[in-house]
């Protein structure tokens, strides 16, 4: 338990260069997803098509505490753009495995395995949990025809945790004359014909509903994008999938100019 009680500050590791390199214009924080969803040569040569140079922010998993924090980050560096994953304050996973019934007795004691497994590796000297700085530029395309129940899931809807800390942040990005914007990475039509239309539209109306709280605008794909686009799954995108993130996410951007 005095494990657990340990703030949740020391949990993050940054890049040695990270300082230096947030000297950028636009900061996308996120997920692997977003680690994955833009092509890394573009970054510095205008991913919206405005010529400013942009960063990705990426941790595996990423939770919600952690995607506020690297907001704060954000905005001390300077960024005037940033683009917020939505996926930490709106949903987790369920997956093939796992019984509905204990969805939210699972969710805790994942939670909690992941601080403490965290805190021993801090006492220890282990890795603690690392912001990764860049792009994930891999490449591949899944086959559905090798995929097992088991990598299969569901969407399970959540309400912010911290949600003063984000209320706290965005007002700070305000007065700072920062634009923020929520988005979510879209995903590959195998996961969709498991879930459903209408419980994916179901995720849809409540990830708007969170960021007309905030509000905040939000990009997403009103349907799923065609598995080519993706290198497994869980939604990370391949070359294809980068390109079409940033063509659709920049025209986007452009409009709500």
């Amino acid at each position: 338990m005095l494990l657990l009680s340990v703030g949740r500050a020391e949990e993050v590791q940054y890049p040695p260069d990270f300082t230096s390199a947030m000297s950028v214009d636009i900061v996308f924080i996120g997920s692997s997803l977003a680690g994955t969803a833009l092509p890394a040569t573009e970054l510095m040569q205008g991913t919206l098509g405005d010529g400013r140079s942009s960063a990705i922010l990426s941790v595996e998993g990423i939770p919600e505490w952690l995607t506020t924090r690297l907001l704060t980050d954000a905005i001390d560096s300077g960024a005037k753009t940033i683009f917020l994953e939505i996926n930490a304050y709106a949903h987790d996973y369920v997956f093939g495995a796992e019984p509905a019934f204990v969805n939210a007795i699972t969710r805790a004691m994942r939670e909690a395995g992941e601080i403490l497994t965290l805190k021993i590796r801090v006492i220890f000297n282990f890795r603690t949990r690392v912001v990764r700085f860049g792009a994930m530029n891999m490449d591949g395309t899944f086959d559905p025809k090798q995929l097992r129940p088991i990598d299969y899931y569901r969407f399970k809807t959540i309400e912010p945790t911290y949600g003063d800390e984000l209320q706290a942040q965005l007002a700070r990005a305000k007065k700072a004359n920062v634009e923020v914007f929520f988005f979510s990475p879209p995903r590959p039509q195998s996961a969709i014909n498991v879930i459903g239309n209408d419980e994916f539209a179901d995720l849809q109306s409540h990830m708007n509903n969170i960021a007309a709280f905030y509000d905040l605008p939000l990009w997403y794909s009103p349907i799923p994008w065609p598995d080519d686009h993706f290198m497994d799954i869980m939604a990370h995108a391949n070359a294809r999938g980068r390109f079409r993130f940033r063509k659709e996410l920049s025209q986007w951007y452009e409009a709500m100019q």
